[in-house]
């Protein structure tokens, strides 16, 4: 009979714990709580619905999925259960949501924070004493809508924009420094109350070709924009906005984000740092990927305006009823 010396069994045994060792290792586990992803809905709106879409389609982990449905006193109840699943990170969508996730995880700074479709971010106060959060900004860069402005208008020269110190001074700041590139004068004027607006514009109206609407929430009324889409058209003014409706509502030209990609670019983000361990605080606020240029032409015809085809080309959608 063949016989194991001692230094032989020695070495099977410990042959046979290493294979046990790796056994363990490597079987893969079930995706646990600590494992998924929370996405936090502001309200029930339809333009988080693409975004959300493909986040989770694309972020690689388990995502669960809550909504404040506009109400902020469901915060508390709801960001208890976030926070006892231990999600890996929190994704955002929203004002309130975005809010919320600051306040409840500012003594949790494990937990990483990306918010989006926050429309002026700033005023949110969302980074002071927090390094855990990240953010895609709702904005479309200044330099971007006056670089479109340039191709469908290039002889537009002065643009003036009315806003509040308050809300969009770091706007107007980068708006300055953009347009002073593009050779465009940028007319600024502040104001501090809504109805103060039509009394401001009509103080630059004779010393502008262009105008440009920020999103400002002192200015961005419904009675403003309506004023303003009648006022455009009536002194041949090349108007830019921001947003789909501004441009079906009248106004010529509109740079607005395309919210297919936010979901994808948050979902990057999140992978950046769930698996590349990149600080949230180093990632900071990212502008949009990817914008959409809609042209009014039923407004270009009423303002006298000769688009090109090579301008008309290059928008996304054309307007023309």
């Amino acid at each position: 009979m063949f016989m194991l010396g001692r230094g032989e069994w020695t070495h099977k045994i410990l042959h046979a714990f290493l294979g046990l060792v790796l056994c363990l290792v490597f079987i893969p586990s079930p995706a646990s709580a600590e494992n998924h992803v929370a996405v936090l809905l502001s309200d029930t709106e339809k333009a988080y619905s693409a975004p959300l879409d493909s986040f989770t389609k694309e972020v690689g982990a388990p995502v669960k999925i809550y909504n404040l449905e506009g109400d902020i006193h469901k915060a508390p109840e709801m960001m208890a259960e976030i926070l006892s699943q231990k999600p890996a990170l929190i994704f955002v969508l929203g004002a309130k949501a975005a809010y919320v996730a600051k306040i409840w995880t500012s003594d949790l700074p494990e937990i990483p924070v990306i918010f989006s479709m926050v429309l002026n971010w700033q005023k949110y106060e969302l980074f002071p004493g927090q390094e855990n959060i990240a953010g895609i900004a709702n904005e479309v860069a200044p330099g971007v809508q006056f670089a479109n402005t340039a191709i469908i208008a290039p002889a537009t020269r002065r643009i003036g924009v009315i806003y509040s110190k308050e809300h969009s001074a770091h706007v107007i700041k980068e708006a300055k420094e953009s347009a002073e590139k593009l050779g465009i004068d940028l007319i600024a004027k502040s104001i501090s109350r809504p109805h103060d607006f039509r009394h401001a514009f009509q103080r630059m109206a004779d010393r502008i070709d262009g105008y440009w609407i920020v999103a400002d929430p002192v200015v961005y009324t419904l009675e403003n924009i309506s004023w303003l889409e009648k006022k455009c058209m009536k002194q041949n003014l090349i108007c830019i906005g921001q947003s789909r409706n501004v441009a079906t509502g009248g106004i010529l030209l509109a740079v607005d984000i395309d919210v297919t990609n936010i979901g994808s670019q948050a979902a990057s983000m999140a992978k950046n740092i769930l698996i590349r361990h990149q600080s949230p605080k180093n990632i900071g606020v990212m502008p949009p990927l990817g914008t959409r240029l809609l042209l009014n032409m039923k407004t270009a015809r009423k303002i006298g305006l000769s688009v090109s085809q090579v301008a008309m080309d290059l928008a996304n959608e054309i307007i023309d009823k």
